[in-house]
């Protein structure tokens, strides 16, 4: 079985002696899925960073019209 398989516990379970081969392919594997973690969250913050700007582009044009509104009547 691939290391890439393996669920999170299953790879913290491999053995291998500290600097041989499948220890550094265990570690290799760990640092691949953080940094697929970490994107995965930027992504997830840029969205929401987009719909916070589109929300208060919305809010500023509701107030907008609601003043005009009010100024005009």
């Amino acid at each position: 079985m691939s290391l890439v398989e393996y669920s999170d516990e299953e790879l913290a379970n491999v053995g291998g002696q500290p600097g041989n081969i499948e220890d550094y392919r265990r570690t290799m594997e760990f640092r691949c899925r953080e940094l697929q973690i970490q994107r995965e969250v930027a992504v997830s913050q840029i969205k929401a960073a987009f719909w916070t700007k589109t929300s208060a582009i919305t809010v500023m044009v509701s107030v907008g019209v609601t003043a005009i509104g009010i100024w005009i009547s």
